[in-house]
Order: C-alpha cells, then sequence, then structure tokens
C-alpha cells in the first residue's frame, strides 16, 4: 500500500454534542431538567455555558410551564446575570414537587393543647419550633433518614401569656407574647434553653415579630400600635416608634426599612437609615391587611378579604397590582420566593400557586384542625399551625429502616 493510500484511509472522526447544530443542541436540552443544565452541562465547557447563557432559553422554558402569565410578577433587577436560569430551576422544581404525588404529610398532634398562633422552621427545615397559647414553646426536630421518628422538647411556661410570633437571628429564637415581653432562646440538641428577657415598656400584648441578621436587628409590633427595635448583642430598644392607629397586626424588615401593617389599614415603611417613616399606604378602605412576605424586590399583603396585593420597593413601595385569590377568607399566611407563592386562610385551605401576574393554582391543601393561624415554608417543606396541630407537607423521607 502506498504512502498516498495510507493517508487517505484516515479513521472517521466521531460527532459529539459540540459538532451538534445549536437547534439540535438545544432540542436535547428540552428533555433535560433546567437544575441538570444549570449546575451540570453549563459547566461542562466554554461552548455549552456560551450558548446557555441566553436568557431567552429560560424565559421560553418558563413561559411553557405558565403559559397564560406574565412572569416574575415585577420587573426584575437588570444587573441579576443569573437571575432568569435560577428562576426557571426554582420554578420547574416547584411544579414538579406539587403536582407530583410523591408527597408526605407528617401530623404532629400533642405538642400544644391550645390554638398555635406562631411557626418558624430552622435548619433547612428539619427542625419545627412552635408557640401556641397554652404557653409553651415547641422544637420538633422532624424525622429524617438517620431518625426515622419525630423528636419535641417542650419550655412549658415559656411565658406569662399566650405566645403569639416567632423570629430567628442564626440559632437565636425570639418569642412574643401577650405579657408584653420578648424572650431569646437558644436552640440547641437538648430544646430551647432561655438565654435574655426584653422588657419592652409597651402597655398592651405583642402581637408580631421581625429580624434582620445581616444587621443583628430584631423588632416587634404591639397592640398599643408601638414599633420597637432591638439589637441582639444589647438589652435595651434603639428604636421606639407609634407609626398607627390601631394594633400592629404583622411586621417585617430588612436591612434598609420595617413595614408594619395594621388595624387601621395601613402598612406603614419606616426608613431605617433616616429613622423615619418614608410613606404610609392605605391597602385597602373595605378590609385591613392580615398577613405579609417581605423580599428585597416586592412585597406581598394578603387582606381581611382574601385579596393580595403588591407593593414595588423599586417604586418608593408603591401599591401597583391586586388580585382576588380563591380563599374565602382572611389571609392569615403568604410566603413568596422564586418558584412559588404560598398563601394560608381562615377557610382551612393552603393555596401553592405560580408567583406570576396573575398567579395559577398549581394545588390547594386542606387543612383538617381548625382554622389555619399561621405557615412556615423553608427548603421544600410546609408547616401548617391551627387548632392543636401542626401538619408538615415535604418530598418522603427515606429511612434507613423502611
Amino acid at each position: 500500500m502506498s504512502d498516498d493510500d495510507e493517508q487517505n484511509e484516515q479513521p472517521e472522526r466521531e460527532l459529539n454534542l459540540l459538532d451538534l447544530p445549536i437547534e439540535i443542541f438545544l432540542h436535547i436540552c428540552s428533555f433535560l431538567d433546567a437544575s441538570s443544565l444549570v449546575h451540570g452541562l453549563s459547566l461542562t465547557c466554554k461552548q455549552f455555558h456560551q450558548i446557555l447563557n441566553d436568557d431567552s432559553i429560560w424565559k421560553v422554558r418558563i413561559s411553557q410551564i405558565w403559559p397564560n402569565a406574565g412572569y416574575p410578577m415585577l420587573p426584575p433587577a437588570e444587573s441579576d446575570e443569573l437571575f432568569w436560569k435560577l428562576s426557571c430551576v426554582a420554578v420547574e422544581k416547584q411544579a414538579r414537587m406539587w403536582k407530583n404525588k410523591d408527597l408526605e404529610r407528617i401530623w404532629l398532634s400533642n405538642v400544644h393543647y391550645s390554638n398555635i398562633d406562631c411557626l418558624l422552621l430552622m435548619r433547612k427545615g428539619s427542625i419545627c419550633i412552635s408557640g401556641g397559647r397554652d404557653r409553651s414553646l415547641v422544637l420538633c426536630r422532624l424525622s429524617s433518614e438517620e431518625c426515622p421518628e419525630n423528636e419535641s422538647f417542650v419550655a412549658g411556661n415559656a411565658h406569662d401569656g399566650w405566645i403569639w410570633d416567632l423570629t430567628a437571628i442564626d440559632d437565636t429564637i425570639y418569642s412574643c407574647s401577650w405579657d408584653k415581653s420578648i424572650k431569646a432562646w437558644s436552640m440547641t440538641d437538648a430544646g430551647l434553653i432561655p438565654l435574655l428577657t426584653y422588657e419592652t415598656t409597651v402597655t398592651a400584648a405583642l402581637l408580631c415579630a421581625t429580624s434582620c441578621p445581616e444587621r443583628a436587628l430584631f423588632a416587634t409590633g404591639s397592640q398599643c400600635r408601638t414599633v420597637t427595635v432591638f439589637d441582639s448583642r444589647g438589652h435595651t430598644p434603639i428604636v421606639k416608634y407609634q407609626p398607627h392607629h390601631g394594633a400592629i397586626i404583622r411586621i417585617a424588615m430588612n436591612t434598609n426599612y420595617i413595614l408594619s401593617a395594621s388595624e387601621d389599614k395601613t402598612v406603614n415603611i419606616w426608613d431605617q437609615r433616616a429613622g423615619r417613616t418614608l410613606k404610609s399606604i392605605t391597602i385597602s378602605k373595605e378590609s385591613f391587611p392580615h398577613s405579609m412576605c417581605l423580599k428585597d424586590d416586592i412585597v406581598y399583603i394578603g387582606d381581611s378579604s382574601a385579596k393580595l396585593h403588591i407593593l414595588d420597593p423599586k417604586q418608593d413601595f408603591e401599591l401597583v397590582k391586586s388580585f382576588k385569590t380563591e380563599h374565602e377568607k382572611n389571609i392569615t399566611g403568604v410566603h413568596v420566593d422564586a418558584g412559588c407563592l404560598i398563601t394560608s386562610s381562615l377557610d382551612r385551605t393552603v393555596k401553592i400557586s405560580s408567583p406570576t401576574d396573575p398567579p395559577q393554582l398549581l394545588n390547594s391543601l386542606q387543612y383538617n384542625y381548625g382554622e389555619i393561624a399561621n405557615i412556615d415554608y423553608l427548603n421544600e417543606v410546609l408547616a401548617i399551625s391551627g387548632t392543636d396541630s401542626i401538619e408538615i407537607w415535604r418530598p418522603k423521607v427515606r429511612t434507613k429502616c423502611s
């Protein structure tokens, strides 16, 4: 065989994904979930990263899940390069989970003997802390692969009055009560250990609490219309003001603002940097705000007539949208993130919807223990409280003995 013949008989190179036209490559990608594409395939090589870095790919995928709604509810920040990728991952994950039947429900029915008005999920949803009108705090370690049984630790007589709300900074829990005090507790393997009692000098019950871990601050709202702000490293209030003409029902804060919702039908926005009220907004002339969720880019408020109201922090907290929900009574809890919108109501239902304009229903859960007082949601774990019992919804856990 001549040298020319040997050169002509070079072995054929096998085709791989790098050789495919972009249209074919994207068609293959359509059979993979967004998480595999973002956290796997796009990190394989520069070519895949460049192709999958196009926002239009993720916008199309989201629109296929919610074809008749706008996502997100409000325009995203233009500087966030990862917004559409990570949003698509969250949207697909939540839609798949709540439409999937592979969920388990856990009943915590012997932890309190009266209404359970506050809930707090901690440590990626593995721990549920609750406070009730029996004046006790309960830390429940939920079952896991290592421990197939729920384990509860009770702090009896934690307050001298009904415990109405909980918040946290790292592993320190703060509880507020009708006894006009707020207490700090250390979360340990043996339960909740009392650390400190903060006297607020208010003249009526404390109805709500919130925290800003980034600044080590927490705040309470009272029946006597007072907001009190504490530095967790100190013992006395650092700010105290009265922004309302009625009891403060809900309170939320971030590094810049404190939002308080009142029976006087207004939401007050307090500018922490300026030390004054930025504005006060009347949500509705017929109903009052009953629940609130504050994110840096959006605020959701649920009211006593089962409506949701949207405030835009980027537009000085203007009231930009209002929706009638499928609930029939007061919205007692609201949670929103990139993948889902969760609301609870006195009508004994929890609605899981899309965080779109308008919201579209994913699933509806029926609570079997009276009217719903509160909800919390963390790391795909949903906790619901009402009369005597707590319900936990989460993806099924496979224990080592199962």
